[in-house]
């Protein structure tokens, strides 16, 4: 068995066996050849826009023997590939923006998937947000350490809920675990909205008030 981190490894637990997936971004294919090894009748695209990185992949799919087992395309998100009969798509180690991008530049074709399973390295109220309005919901979502840096992971399902700013910003399940890792990554994040508030131009009116509300929520979660 392939060794993951634990960022991989907690992404890994969203697949469900009989999937028919496409991970995009899938760097050196590390997250793909676990998948194949441990879940049980797995359709897999391995995608990545960076022609160096899929050769690492094709590379080690090759290592594992697994060339017949996971498909590999070069592509800028989902413009080289056909999602017909995909029901899950991963995207992770991505900013928000770019991942929203992906999604909204092909709304057609991932009308039906019906999984997303997102790992963000930023503005997951905008995230949260965005994927809220193009018809998903939030299923589940967890913390996981790894190397010292909180990652969340948020599974998100065909669907509509409706959510609050504050759960928006938070994650409504991890706000309401209220775990030790969330007050450790709500205390990570007061600290740079607070070093970050000052240096915004006083001009930049909204930029300010949004910056200041998101601390003023920071400090009533952490009771500051």
């Amino acid at each position: 068995m392939i060794k993951l981190s634990d960022r991989l490894k907690k992404i890994a637990d969203y697949v469900n066996d009989d999937s028919s997936m496409i991970d995009i971004g899938c760097d050196h294919g590390l997250l793909d050849i676990y998948l194949i090894q441990k879940k049980k009748n797995i359709k897999l695209i391995a995608s990545d826009v960076n022609p160096n990185a899929l050769n690492n992949a094709k590379k080690n799919i090759k290592k594992y023997g697994l060339e017949n087992k996971i498909t590999t395309v070069l592509s800028n998100g989902l413009d080289e590939i056909d999602t017909t009969g995909v029901d899950t798509i991963i995207i992770s180690g991505m900013g928000s923006h770019t991942i929203v991008g992906i999604l909204y530049n092909h709304l057609r074709k991932i009308k039906n998937v019906k999984q997303l399973i997102i790992q963000s390295n930023n503005d997951l109220d905008f995230l949260r947000y965005k994927l809220t309005k193009i018809g998903y919901y939030i299923e589940k979502e967890e913390l996981v350490k790894d190397a010292d840096i909180i990652y969340t992971i948020i599974q998100f399902r065909h669907g509509y809920r409706f959510y609050t700013k504050k759960q928006l910003y938070f994650g409504p399940y991890l706000l309401k675990e209220n775990s030790n890792l969330f007050q450790e990554k709500c205390q990570l994040e007061l600290k740079k909205l607070e070093q970050f508030y000052p240096m915004i131009p006083k001009n930049h009116y909204h930029h300010r008030r949004k910056t200041y509300q998101k601390i003023k929520m920071l400090r009533k979660i952490l009771n500051q």
